[in-house]
């Protein structure tokens, strides 16, 4: 009689059961292993842009515009102009010479003059010399007393320096400077600054006074 375990089944006909369920069990496996897994769905194509359906309003006798026949795409926007040049005031200002003058971190010179350098020294009929760019110097700054000083130019940005007509009031800054000697007109003078410049060399004011004629004053003027 074969050996019983606790429960009272004999040993023997458990172990021919389990050596019965083997072969079943690797079966199954075979065929699981045989059976192709299932496809993936496939994915649906995308929808097609359809534009929307447009009603030519173009009048009789006038050409019409192209067509169009895709979807409609918003043009970027143009960068805005660029703001114009105006009179920008500075009061206080920092003179640096004859015709120059610091606002802030900006340096502005006056259009159409090159002024009298601060260290320039200039000489009299008789050979004596004298500070002429100080005196220059000095002149503009008991003529500004404190007042503001205007110049015509666009928005500098990130310019450390400008070059612009500039006036005191009514008054023209460039013309009162040659008109008083304290410059000479460049190449970028107007004829007016021209005349004005005659007048201060003809009629000895700022760095002409003692100077020599040279022949083309009017003979009033010497």
């Amino acid at each position: 009689m074969d050996r019983k375990d606790h429960l009272g089944e004999p040993v023997s006909g458990r172990r021919r059961r389990a050596r019965s369920l083997v072969p079943a069990a690797a079966a199954v496996l075979s065929v699981l292993a045989l059976t192709p897994l299932a496809a993936a769905p496939a994915e649906e194509p995308a929808a097609e842009i359809v534009p929307r359906a447009t009603r030519n309003v173009t009048p009789p006798g006038v050409t019409p515009g192209p067509t169009v026949d895709g979807p409609l795409v918003r043009e970027p926007l143009p960068p805005p102009p660029p703001e114009p040049a105006k009179w920008r005031r500075f009061f206080l200002p920092v003179t640096t010479d004859a015709g120059t003058f610091r606002a802030g971190a900006l340096t502005i010179r006056v259009s159409g003059v090159d002024p009298v350098k601060v260290d320039q020294t200039c000489k009299r009929t008789s050979g004596e010399e004298w500070p002429c760019g100080k005196t220059g110097l000095h002149a503009l700054r008991m003529f500004l007393r404190g007042r503001a000083i205007e110049c015509y130019f666009p928005p500098p940005g990130a310019a450390e320096q400008v070059i612009a007509p500039c006036r005191v009031g009514q008054t023209d800054l460039g013309i009162w400077l040659l008109a008083q000697g304290w410059a000479t007109p460049n190449d970028f003078a107007t004829d007016d600054y021209r005349a004005a410049a005659i007048t201060g060399r003809c009629e000895r004011h700022g760095m002409w006074q003692g100077s020599a004629s040279d022949g083309t004053c009017p003979a009033t003027a010497n």
